[in-house]
C-alpha cells in the first residue's frame, strides 16, 4: 500500500496540525469504540468542554473525512470508519498523543452512561392534593424498579429535595433497598456548601423532627411479571410514597412487612436524599 499522507492533511495553513490531529482521533475513536454512534453523539463525545478536539475543528475534521469518503453513514444513521480512514489512522496515528486518544474513549463511555442512567430513570417535581414531592423513578427493561415520592409542605423544600435526587438516582435506588434489607447504612452528615442550601436543610431537619415517626400502609399486587409493593407514609399529612419492584410472591410479602414495621422508613430516606447529594459534591 502506498503512503501519502499529505492526502489526509487540511489545507487550512492556519488549523493544518489540529485538522489533521481531529482526524486521527475521530479515526482512532471510531476504530476502538465498541457502541455504535450518531454524528451528534459523536460530535458531543469528542468535544465536550473542548478537551479532546476544539468544537470548529472537529466540524472541519468530520466535514472532510467525509468528503473524501473517510466516514460514511449506515443504513441506521450511525457514523462508521471506511477502510480509507482505517489508512488514515494506521498511517498517521503518531500524529494525536495516546492521552488524547485514551480521553475520546473515556469521554465516550461517560456519555454512553449518562444516556442510559437518564433513559432508565426520571425526577420531578409533583403535585398532589395541594401537597408538593420530590419523585424518583428508576427502571428495568420496561419494569418500574422504584418509585419514591417524598412530599413536603413547601414547593421550594421539595424542588431542593428533586434535585438532591437527581444527583444519583441509581445510587438512591441501592441505598433504599439497602434500608430495606436491613443492610447497614453509614447516614453522616454534610455540611451546606451554600446560605441557600444551609436555610433549606434546616427546613427538612425540622420538618423530621415533627414528623419523625409515621404510619404505613403497606399492600402488594401482581403484575404481568413480578409483583409491585408499595407502602404509603402519612404522619399529620401525607409524607411519602414508595413502590418497588419484587420478583415473586415471597419476596413481596418480605419487602411489604419490612416496610410495614419500619416506623423510620420516611426519615431515613430523605436523609439518605441528602447523602445522595453530599456523595456527589465529594466526587
Amino acid at each position: 500500500m502506498a503512503k501519502n499522507p499529505e492526502r489526509f492533511i487540511s489545507q487550512s495553513k492556519n488549523t493544518e496540525f489540529d485538522v489533521t490531529r481531529a482526524k486521527i482521533l475521530i479515526g482512532d475513536f471510531l476504530a476502538r469504540f465498541d457502541t455504535p454512534c450518531t454524528p451528534d453523539a459523536l460530535r458531543e463525545i469528542l468535544t465536550v468542554n473542548e478537551t479532546v478536539i476544539a468544537y470548529f475543528t472537529y466540524v472541519e475534521a468530520y466535514e472532510q473525512m467525509l468528503a473524501n469518503a473517510m466516514l460514511t453513514l449506515d443504513d441506521k444513521g450511525f457514523v462508521t470508519l471506511t477502510e480509507t480512514g482505517r489508512q488514515l489512522v494506521s498511517e498517521l496515528s503518531d500524529l494525536a498523543q495516546q492521552r488524547l486518544r485514551d480521553k475520546a474513549l473515556a469521554s465516550g463511555e461517560n456519555y454512553f452512561r449518562d444516556k442510559k442512567t437518564q433513559r432508565d430513570t426520571d425526577v420531578q417535581l409533583v403535585e398532589k392534593n395541594g401537597a408538593f414531592g420530590a419523585q424518583c423513578e428508576c427502571f428495568d427493561n420496561g419494569i418500574t424498579l422504584m418509585r419514591i415520592t417524598l412530599f413536603y409542605g413547601e414547593k421550594e423544600l421539595a424542588d431542593y429535595m428533586r434535585s438532591l435526587m437527581n444527583a444519583d438516582p441509581v445510587g438512591l435506588y441501592c441505598k433504599v433497598f439497602d434500608r430495606i434489607l436491613r443492610v447497614t447504612l453509614d447516614l453522616e452528615e454534610f455540611a451546606p456548601q451554600s446560605p441557600m442550601d444551609k436555610n433549606l436543610l434546616e427546613g427538612v431537619l425540622n420538618f423530621l423532627a415533627k414528623n419523625s415517626e409515621n404510619n404505613n400502609k403497606c399492600e402488594s399486587k401482581a403484575l404481568d411479571k413480578g409483583f409491585e409493593v408499595t407502602c404509603k407514609c402519612t404522619g399529620e399529612m401525607p409524607l411519602m410514597e414508595l413502590s418497588v419492584f419484587a420478583q415473586d410472591e415471597q419476596q413481596a410479602e418480605y419487602i411489604c412487612e419490612k416496610l410495614a414495621q419500619d416506623k423510620l422508613i420516611f426519615s431515613i430516606v430523605t436523609r439518605l436524599v441528602l447523602q445522595n447529594s453530599a456523595k456527589q459534591e465529594s466526587m
